[in-house]
């Protein structure tokens, strides 16, 4: 009987070093996937946002993989908008509450660090306007700061006076011309 015993505990101890050794297999497959890809909470239909992309979520985050299920842009924006609504090429992220830019390569080319950006040509060909902080302030479509978010209020170029827009900060105004650069009163640049 005792040969029984011992042969039934190893029975039993290789069935649960078999089962253990399943259980860590199949998690290994489950988390990785069969075929070593990545898998994401939700993949909406592609070309939507861009031709053969794929919109993906994955934790509550968005970015985007090509038609080859190639990962182009990591899944780390809290949203992103399609491409060209704001400027011919480039998609509105937000991360954190602050929006920036991606490209159609999938760059970071305006780092998501204001509070809102509204559509580029408004106020002016080629620049769009920028808030932080209730600041306000221009990006270039090259995505380069123009004028620093420093304005509490700006009027649309061309409306007070050709070529300037008014700006209001600490409740003073002046005016910027079309470079950025403010206007003294006097005369002089």
């Amino acid at each position: 009987m005792r040969a029984d015993h011992k042969t039934d505990r190893k029975l039993t101890l290789k069935y649960i070093n078999m089962k253990t050794t399943l259980a860590f297999i199949l998690t290994l497959l489950f988390v990785t996937n069969i075929f070593g890809q990545k898998t994401y909470d939700d993949i909406e239909q592609y070309d939507i946002y861009k031709d053969y992309w794929a919109k993906v979520k994955l934790d509550g985050k968005f970015g985007f993989i090509d038609k080859d299920g190639k990962e182009i842009v990591k899944p780390i924006y809290d949203d992103i908008e399609a491409f060209n609504i704001y400027r011919e090429g480039w998609a509105l992220v937000k991360v954190n509450g602050k929006f920036g830019f991606i490209d159609r390569k999938g760059n970071e080319i305006v780092k998501p660090i204001y509070d809102d950006i509204e559509a580029f040509d408004i106020y002016r060909n080629g620049w769009a306007l920028v808030k932080v902080n209730k600041n306000l302030g221009f990006i270039n479509n090259d995505g380069k700061e123009i004028v620093a978010p420093k304005y509490d209020d700006i009027d649309p170029f061309d409306v007070a006076r050709i070529g300037w827009a008014q700006v209001k900060v600490n409740d003073k105004y002046t005016f910027i011309d079309k470079s950025g650069q403010e206007i003294k009163l006097d005369g002089t640049h």
